[in-house]
């Protein structure tokens, strides 16, 4: 029993030692593009390897362990010789994974994926196009590091080197009473005899399945929190190339193949020829005029975002709802409020990126949770920073959820804030440090900023468990403690606005506030309710047009808007044309249309109405317009050809 643990917590080891020395020789032959990274960071992304690598054994291991268990049952030598062999499969694989990714990120300068993969169904044009020299490191390193880690296996690990001192069930059956007692594992203290009884063997057999059991299960989601694992727990640095190769190879091409057999691989929106929606969805965004309704009085204001965290255009009574937010009602009225503004989609990791980078959603799909494909994103931060402009993104809970750390890194934001980054004296919640305290930190960090920049802040408190730590009163009779949570947020924001009034930043800022997506409201709406998604949002400062204050946009617009409108309001129209699902809110010759994604269907609103519909289903789920037929089969085609171009192009990204 002893051997066993002890092999089982040398095979740990091996696996560890391998992903660090293949990370020494992926930056040692990629020396050229680490021109500018310092010795440092190249260090720190062998730390933050490691819980992934430790997910990554965890399904390495979880077969090999269960072998040792079923040996430990049955002594049969050949499940010993299966493990040793499964093991050297996986020792190539590795490395197939690891310096093909060396290699490709070589050119590419991204990490292997099932992009780069389906070049492979023509391997002969794959080795025509790759170098000479890449063609032979790839297999050359593979090899060598190959033979090499085998070799280790061998001999540090492999029973089967010493397997003659290790008990067969014939052995035992064909020896003497005498000899049967003296029989052991290994060459260690660890007897096994025929007088073991079942019932022991039973017992240590069951607590070996619980013990691989469990290393397995908390290994491979990375620990007991909420969140499981994923490749942004290893993204520190806004430097690209420390972030991949803290990222292990093989559970990145893993992930990514997983992902593609579920989404990628067809797009199963295919309501028209691709080039026939792609025609229809272009349409939407042509204007017969370029040309911009002024509000800033200022080219270069800062920039404050608030990302209101599910709040419904319900809890605003300036929008149509109740007065459960009276403060953001107050400040609508003195800026520019959108009364028929939607969102992309449904859950955070859609929205944040609908509103910084102008990227729609459809059903299941977040752009952010692939990290190779928020790359090429556009993003308002970076378009800013030639200005002179400096950004950050803060947030009182974990970045991980929805993947959000790899977005924010990857936009290169100067400052990153999350809770774990925060005093630990501040009180939290189960999910963060909450909207007051955020409140005063966010004021904080703006106080220390250099003008100009462009900030964001990502609120908490209304997101479920909604355990802010305040007294919740009966306000409705349904989603009771979302609707406190609302008023709870929307507290913190007026001591926040109360504070910042007095700073010297204040009268050349822009607040934009708005929710990522809607929520459940105490109004019951259907999901399928384009009113069930609408959201509060609002334009605010000093630095707005005085005709523009207090004004109310009544036509229909999307989150999706906002930062190509935002663009094209400073001059900065080069930067806009990057904003492709974008459209300018302030051309009066733009259309005014939104597109927004549920779980399991979609919908799209126009001035004159809106529908809803359900994937697979013919029937619209909900249609205002049922006696303008004419009009609701224009929508549905409108809607249908969005979400087939929107996917083909998050697919092939």
């Amino acid at each position: 029993m002893k051997t066993i643990a002890r092999k089982a917590f040398l095979l740990i080891i091996f696996w560890f030692c391998v992903f660090a020395l293949n990370r020494i020789v992926f930056y040692c032959c990629t020396g050229t593009l680490l021109q500018g990274v310092s010795f440092n960071l190249i260090l720190q992304s062998f730390w933050h390897a490691l819980r992934l690598d430790l997910s990554m054994i965890g399904y390495l291991t979880a077969l090999p362990f269960l072998l040792y268990l079923v040996y430990f049952l049955i002594l049969k030598k050949s499940i010993l010789v299966v493990s040793d062999y499964f093991n050297y499969f996986l020792i190539i694989l590795y490395n197939l994974a690891a310096f093909g990714e060396l290699c490709l990120y070589r050119e590419w300068k991204a990490k292997l994926s099932m992009q780069a993969l389906q070049h492979f169904r023509n391997p002969e044009e794959v080795f025509k196009s790759a170098s000479i020299g890449l063609t032979l490191l790839f297999f050359s390193l593979t090899i060598i590091f190959s033979w090499l880690y085998i070799r280790i296996y061998k001999r540090k690990i492999s029973f089967t080197e010493d397997h003659s001192a290790i008990p067969s069930q014939e052995m035992i059956s064909g020896s003497t009473q005498d000899e049967s007692d003296h029989f052991s594992y290994a060459q260690d203290d660890t007897r096994v005899s025929r007088k073991t009884t079942l019932f022991s063997k039973t017992v240590i057999g069951i607590c070996m399945l619980v013990a691989i059991s469990a290393f397995s299960i908390i290994s491979i989601r990375g620990g007991l929190q909420q969140i499981p694992i994923q490749s942004s727990d290893s993204f520190f640095s806004t430097t690209p190339i420390v972030n991949d190769v803290a990222v292990n190879p093989l559970w990145n091409i893993t992930f990514n193949i997983m992902e593609y057999e579920n989404h990628f691989k067809d797009n199963p929106y295919k309501d028209f020829p691709q080039a026939e929606a792609d025609r229809i969805t272009r349409e939407l965004y042509s204007a017969s005029k370029d040309t911009t309704v002024e509000f800033l009085t200022n080219k270069r204001p800062n920039i404050v975002f608030f990302l209101l965290e599910s709040w419904s255009a319900y809890t605003v009574s300036s929008f149509g709802g109740d007065n459960f937010a009276p403060f953001i009602d107050s400040l609508s009225k003195e800026g520019i409020r959108f009364t028929k503004a939607y969102p992309a989609g449904y859950v955070s990791d859609q929205g944040i990126p609908a509103v910084l980078s102008g990227y729609p959603a459809v059903s299941r799909i977040a752009v952010i949770n692939e990290s190779s494909k928020s790359v090429p994103l556009p993003c308002i931060n970076q378009d800013l920073k030639p200005y002179g402009y400096e950004s950050g993104f803060i947030f009182g809970g974990d970045l991980n959820y929805g993947n959000i750390r790899s977005y924010v890194y990857n936009k290169k934001f100067d400052i990153i804030r999350e809770e774990k980054d925060f005093e630990s004296e501040i009180p939290r919640g189960k999910l963060g440090i909450q909207d007051k305290e955020m409140a005063a930190e966010y004021l904080t960090l703006l106080n220390a900023a250099k003008a100009p920049f462009v900030y964001t802040w990502f609120t908490l408190s209304s997101h479920m468990p909604y355990d802010f730590g305040e007294e919740k009163k009966q306000l409705v009779k349904t989603e009771n403690d979302y609707i406190n949570s609302v008023a709870y947020s929307d507290a913190a924001l007026k001591e926040f606005f109360v504070k910042a009034k007095t700073q010297p930043w204040y009268n050349n800022t822009l607040f934009v506030l708005v929710a990522d997506h809607s929520h459940a409201s105490h109004r019951e709406l259907n999901v399928y309710d384009a009113e069930y998604h609408r959201i509060p949002m609002v334009f605010f400062g000093n630095v707005i047009d005085m005709s523009f204050r207090g004004k109310a946009i009544e036509h229909v617009v999307s989150q999706l808007d906002i930062t190509h409108s935002l663009l094209k309001q400073m001059d900065l129209d080069k930067e806009s044309e990057q904003y492709q699902w974008s459209k300018n809110m302030f051309n009066p010759y733009s259309k005014h249309f939104a597109f927004y994604c549920s779980y399991s269907g979609a919908g799209f609103v126009t001035d004159e109405g809106y529908i809803g519909f359900q994937h697979g289903l013919k029937e619209l789920i909900f249609n205002t317009l049922e006696s303008k037929k004419t009009l609701a089969d224009s929508l549905t085609m409108y809607g249908k050809a969005f979400q087939q171009s929107v996917y083909e192009d998050y697919r092939l990204k």
